[in-house]
């Protein structure tokens, strides 16, 4: 062989094995975290993957949102801003101007965000169904509840549980400010923050690191068919993920 070759099959090789020790030292120890996921939770990277037999393995993303029909996060503001590494108040440098940011992003699962993510939507319906009662012959108010009524089981069926609560620079003090590790994950990301309207309230455009993982080929029978449309809810199944001491995610198992 050449020395061309040589070298080529050297970087190679010491590419995998950077691979698989980063694979190792993320599994090593105690992890991070565990969360018991639902469908609703995860989504397939494509469904192209669910159809091809030569994969050996489908290919997941975490499923999470924030408080929906709001584009402010209510737990953003001057001072996390600031805590950010954000300047809110920097008139010659607004916040438009100002470069995205990598930090560390709270998940939490099923907790108190997503409760209130389903009080808002059985106030909302309650709300429209006493509307009603006053003109039961208006349609508009017809439809407004049918679609409040729809609004309510999309979250109690199929609306992701995992919800962005916090983030910071610091992951151990964001860990003693969050401790619970079966609800709460903290992933790498990065946050662009912008002023939300005129009035002193912010969003932000949010890309998560570390969200996707595999799913083993041995349970891939269980996703069969999926994803289905969007009225209709995933399989059956709990898939226990760890994530491990560089904060990235894989299946420890799969349950029916």
């Amino acid at each position: 062989m050449n020395r061309a070759l040589w070298l080529g099959l050297g970087l190679i090789l010491l590419s995998n094995a950077v691979a698989l020790g980063g694979v190792w030292y993320n599994r090593s120890g105690e992890p991070e975290a565990r969360l018991t996921l639902s469908p609703r939770e995860l989504e397939p990277v494509s469904d192209a993957l669910l159809r091809g037999e030569e994969n050996s393995g489908l290919r997941l993303r975490l499923s999470w949102r924030h408080a929906a029909g709001n584009a402010r996060l209510p737990w953003l503001d001057a001072a996390k801003l600031d805590e950010l590494g954000f300047s809110a108040e920097d008139l010659e440098r607004p916040l438009s101007r100002q470069l995205p940011r990598r930090v560390w992003l709270v998940l939490e699962l099923d907790g108190p965000a997503y409760r209130r993510q389903l009080d808002g939507a059985r106030q909302a319906l309650q709300a429209a169904e006493s509307a009603l009662q006053a003109a039961p012959d208006n349609q508009e108010l017809q439809r407004q509840r049918d679609e409040r009524r729809r609004q309510l089981q999309y979250e109690e069926q199929q609306a992701s549980r995992l919800m962005l609560v916090d983030a910071g620079v610091d992951a151990e003090a964001l860990r003693r400010r969050w401790p619970d590790r079966r609800r709460l994950v903290l992933l790498s990301g990065r946050i662009e923050p912008y002023r939300h309207g005129a009035q002193a309230d912010y969003g932000a455009s949010i890309r998560l690191d570390g969200a996707r993982l595999s799913l083993p080929r041995a349970n891939r029978e269980l996703f069969r068919g999926w994803p289905r449309g969007h009225d209709e809810t995933g399989p059956k199944v709990q898939v226990e993920v760890a994530f491990g001491r560089r904060h990235e995610p894989w299946v420890l198992s799969v349950r029916q």
